[in-house]
């Protein structure tokens, strides 16, 4: 019996409520006029903490910029994206609304089921998280967006109340937790859809690979391209030392499909980039940029890799195609 996505209308966390935006006094002049601010700096701008910062950007809500490829160099947000989100970040409608994200509690209430049911939905990979962070006491805690919770329950998505399926108790009875796993295809489509060239795309497939599963289809030069194309963090330490050596298991693929899926998928992506570039782009460019601000479309999250399955760099390349003009080619312990 396959199994139903709950989180059609992709994930949120609790909602936290930071400090209320002060004004901004950038520099005057157009729109544009103005350097770049750090992710540190627009988070105090927009009056938003770091998490809700991340958010913002995963979900293609902020705009940022990518330098000339100089090493250690982290993305910047735009004066005009302070400008265009600033008087509307704290309406019903507006960013702080959109990244508000929940735990399992909230987000159990959000839904109105038991923590223990809203437990097992998402380790059964039918609620995805959409950031994840240690508490004190150094256990996982998942966070998903409350607007996709809300539309969850708008959408009476089955298996919220009721018996669930034999297949799905069976499931449950293996002690398998999906989180991590659709944690890293969320993370990973989020990437795909902020590429620009195809080392970027290749990069953001790689990101959760062994490196020796990656390392041994590449030469030097092609090693050094996909080095230069990996994403880069928006904050310089956005966790402890101790906490990153204990998250950052979450980050890897397991062995078996979901390696073997990403292996492949990277395999496709090394062809095309051999096919069209040899290095990414090495020029300052706007990621997503949007004239307004808009609220997350609903998506179907990416799925646990199984038999037959497309992974999001496949789907990623199928939407540019449907979308290319004509002419184009178109080629630890945790809790919920």
């Amino acid at each position: 019996m396959p199994q139903t996505d709950l989180s059609s209308a992709v994930p949120a966390p609790r909602a936290v409520h930071g400090p209320s935006p002060q004004p901004w006094t950038g520099p005057p002049g157009p729109p544009d006029a103005g350097p770049p601010l750090s992710a540190e700096a627009a988070a105090r701008a927009l009056g938003l903490r770091r998490s809700e910062i991340e958010t913002a950007v995963g979900l293609g809500l902020l705009a940022t910029t990518e330098g000339a490829g100089e090493p250690g160099e982290r993305p910047k947000v735009p004066a005009s994206e302070i400008r265009r989100l600033l008087p509307s970040v704290d309406r019903p409608d507006g960013l702080r609304a959109q990244v508000a994200t929940t735990g399992a509690r909230d987000g159990a209430a959000l839904l109105g089921i038991t923590e223990e049911r809203f437990a097992k939905l998402a380790r059964l990979g039918l609620l995805t998280p959409v950031r994840c962070h240690l508490n004190r006491y150094h256990c996982v805690v998942w966070r998903y967006l409350a607007d996709e919770l809300r539309a969850v329950r708008r959408h009476q998505a089955p298996h919220l109340t009721g018996q669930l399926p034999p297949p799905l108790r069976q499931l449950l009875a293996t002690g398998d937790d999906a989180r991590p796993r659709t944690w890293r295809r969320r993370v990973m489509a989020e990437r795909l859809d902020r590429a620009g060239t195809t080392w970027e795309r290749a990069a953001a497939v790689a990101a959760p690979l062994p490196r020796s599963h990656t390392a041994a289809l590449l030469t030097p030069d092609e090693q050094r391209s996909l080095d230069a194309a990996r994403p880069r963090p928006l904050f310089a330490r956005a966790r402890s030392g101790a906490a990153e050596r204990l998250l950052e298991p979450l980050t890897r693929a397991l062995p078996g499909p979901e390696t073997e899926q990403y292996a492949a998928e990277f395999a496709e992506l090394l062809d095309e980039a051999r096919t069209t570039a040899r290095t990414p782009h090495c020029v300052p460019r706007v990621r997503r940029s949007a004239g307004r601000l808009r609220r997350p479309t609903p998506t179907r999250p990416p799925q646990p890799p199984g038999p037959g399955s497309t992974g999001p760099a496949r789907k990623h390349r199928q939407e540019r195609a449907r979308h290319a003009p004509r002419g184009q080619d178109r080629s630890s312990r945790s809790l919920a």
